[in-house]
């Protein structure tokens, strides 16, 4: 006696053409759930990856720098015109801040600072440089201290900003400088 098998797809959940049978659905119903978590996981993740800088030091508190050590000793609101830059005015959802940085330097070397090489940086990305200093570029001797005001001009709701120098130096300057209610 001879019979003839008709070959059929092992593992084959599907059933006539276009419909799926129910193992295939019961696995796709564990699937997508688990797919949707390592794609949050994906992302969560590479974000704590990209998380590389430094923790900036708090507004008062002394950071080391080359050569020595920073502090912001006051971040204040100029108002609309900054003296200097032909009194321009702030551009629409912004204002100026003074920032008073002090430097103090306690290596042999000294510390060279030059106020081009300070910046502010705000929370997901973007700088604003220097518009005016009091001290452009000094030396400061092992055993002074550099006390400089630099103008910045930074958005009026920037969540963090943080002024950052030469080499890894990352001082935040807190929120009380912001205006109440948007542009003046």
């Amino acid at each position: 006696m001879t019979t003839s098998a008709t070959p059929t797809a092992v593992g084959s959940a599907a059933g006539p053409a276009g419909e799926d049978g129910p193992a295939r659905r019961a696995r796709r119903r564990r699937l997508l759930p688990a797919v949707a978590v390592l794609g949050l996981g994906g992302v969560l993740g590479g974000a704590a990856l990209a998380q590389d800088e430094v923790p900036s030091t708090p507004l008062g508190a002394v950071a080391p720098v080359s050569g020595g050590l920073a502090r912001i000793n006051g971040v204040l609101p100029v108002g609309e015109t900054v003296p200097g830059t032909g009194n321009r005015a702030a551009e629409d959802g912004t204002h100026r801040v003074r920032v008073l940085l002090e430097l103090t330097a306690l290596e042999p070397g000294g510390i060279g600072f030059r106020a081009d090489d300070w910046t502010v940086e705000r929370l997901g990305g973007g700088e604003s440089p220097v518009l005016q200093a009091s001290v452009a570029e000094t030396s400061v001797r092992q055993g002074d201290v550099l006390l400089t005001e630099l103008v910045f001009e930074v958005p009026d709701r920037a969540l963090e900003l943080t002024l950052e120098g030469a080499g890894d130096a990352r001082l935040s300057l807190g929120s009380d400088h912001h205006r109440g209610g948007g542009p003046r």
